[in-house]
């Protein structure tokens, strides 16, 4: 998003004299949304906040896309892509970009916190790299659906974490491994109930 700010809002329409306006008001959004974030990181819980943050995410990348396929036709299009250019970024600020950073710290134990730290750190640089270099290839390839890869992530990760991530606030270690445990447990109970009647299928057979 920040790498291509100014092509983005070329693409959506928004006037040559006025891009680096928004551009400093892209910047402003992260500001705010970081202050924010701390307020609510506590009150509402890291898991809501990542699941909240990406499924909006997800909607206002499919308002980006709609209203950029629309902005030939519609006059104020452009400006509904600009929202959601602002809003994709408040909603990835005070969700995920505040709580990704502090979640292994949470979730691993001592031994185990820096490796993860230097994976989590490294996947982030690398995939910078990826999509900095990528993604004129895909506007050029998906033209108004650019945000489709994006929008997968979004909620595929969404999915992931309301699915097997535990919530840790005010949570030990302890206590967060202890849910980890029973959340396999019962996959694995699961899956015996699934695989027993056939089992006895196949020994009458």
């Amino acid at each position: 998003m920040y790498f291509y700010a100014s092509y983005i809002f070329q693409e959506a329409g928004i006037p040559n004299e006025k891009i680096p306006y928004v551009v400093i008001g892209t910047g402003s959004c992260e500001l705010i949304t970081s202050a924010t974030c701390t307020l609510f990181i506590d009150r509402v819980g890291r898991r809501t906040l990542v699941i909240g943050g990406y499924s909006m995410m997800s909607v206002w990348a499919v308002v980006f896309m709609v209203a950029l396929s629309q902005q030939e036709r519609v006059h104020w299009m452009p400006y509904l892509s600009m929202v959601s250019i602002f809003a994709y970024i408040l909603s990835f600020g005070i969700g995920p970009a505040g709580v990704t950073g502090i979640m292994p710290a949470e979730i691993f134990d001592q031994m185990a916190r820096p490796a993860a730290y230097m994976i989590c750190g490294s996947l982030i640089w690398l995939n910078l790299f990826v999509m900095g270099l990528a993604f004129p290839f895909i506007v050029q390839g998906l033209g108004h659906f650019c945000y489709i890869p994006f929008l997968i992530v979004c909620v595929t990760t969404a999915l992931y974490v309301g699915f097997f991530l535990p919530e840790t606030k005010g949570k030990t270690l302890l206590e967060i491994t202890e849910e980890f445990r029973q959340s396999r447990e019962k996959k694995q109970e699961g899956k015996i109930a699934w695989n027993g009647p056939q089992e006895i299928k196949s020994t009458m057979l």
